[in-house]
């Protein structure tokens, strides 16, 4: 894609490359990180800073994964930009990967997104040792790991119907909005049970976009979700909702010394918002063996 192209699509990556070229110009040596988004910064961010560890860094926004790939072709496409030193980071989603294309140089998450890192049972237990103050020998903390895991299983069947839908319309090119979508009121979490309340039709009521999907490709699409343990394969961004109600009424039960949950009271101060938690949580959260190989190819001699 061409930059007229670029500027006619998406004003954001036009803005994002625009300044790239302006600061390349001042300094041809530092690393320049291309992002979906803004919460991409706060979970990247400091592992650039820890594994690249570059001695000048600049990041920018691209709007959405097809920012980051137009502006990755430009570059790449242009010898004036031959010696860059430049990291692009994307999110898997439901689409096929990059892996399987002619595309080079990008880091894709091994999951749906990076939302998916904080999810996992490790970085759980990584809150409850720093955050709740337990360690592996205490009964509460075994007691809650055992409670999240019997969680999360719950909570995949409640939105397993929902992830397979939206990937069927993901497949068709449905512009959906997810963003317009409330998930507490798809699913209704707390820590005795997690239960869904919405059909299918309930989804083709809310998006009235949205393309007709058969009963056969909707078992499609499950079988090959299914491929992948579902806190990967499934949206992110509805696993870190997931997380944060979770987390916020152990919270709540830890301080008030539920003997229900604990055996003890604990007085823990994390002041959790939904709004913040990728940056909040960012030092627990995965970091896989594929992102530490590419931040480390960007390491030079000199650092």
């Amino acid at each position: 894609m061409s930059v007229a192209k670029l500027r006619d699509a998406r004003n954001r990556p036009v803005v994002a490359f625009t300044e790239f070229t302006r600061q390349y110009k001042q300094d041809e040596s530092a690393l320049y990180c291309f992002f979906e988004g803004e919460d991409d910064k706060k979970y990247y961010g400091i592992r650039i800073r820890n594994i690249a560890r570059p001695i000048k860094y600049s990041y920018f926004s691209c709007d959405g994964k097809q920012g980051v790939l137009d502006i990755h072709r430009i570059i790449t496409n242009r010898k004036t930009y031959s010696q860059v030193r430049a990291a692009y980071f994307i999110d898997r989603d439901f689409d096929i990967s990059i892996k399987n294309t002619e595309i080079t140089g990008i880091y894709e998450t091994p999951c749906y997104s990076i939302e998916n890192f904080y999810t996992s049972i490790n970085s759980f237990c990584e809150i409850l040792r720093s955050e709740f103050k337990l360690s592996e020998s205490d009964i509460d903390f075994n007691n809650c790991k055992n409670l999240y895991i019997k969680l999360q299983k719950e909570f995949h069947d409640a939105v397993e119907l929902l992830n397979i839908w939206i990937a069927c319309q993901r497949e068709k090119r449905t512009d959906l909005k997810l963003s317009g979508l409330d998930i507490s009121k798809l699913v209704q979490i707390d820590l005795d049970n997690i239960t869904s309340n919405y059909s299918i039709n309930d989804l083709y009521t809310q998006f009235t976009k949205a393309i007709t999907v058969t009963q056969e490709e909707l078992d499609l699409k499950q079988n090959h979700l299914g491929l992948q343990e579902h806190q990967k394969s499934f949206r992110g961004k509805f696993e870190i909702y997931f997380l944060f109600k979770v987390i916020q009424k152990l919270i709540e039960e830890a301080n008030k010394g539920n003997p229900k949950y604990f055996t003890k009271k604990i007085k823990i101060t994390l002041n959790l918002r939904e709004t913040t938690l990728i940056s909040n949580l960012s030092q627990y959260a995965d970091t896989p063996d594929c992102l530490v190989g590419y931040l480390e190819s960007f390491r030079t001699s000199v650092n």
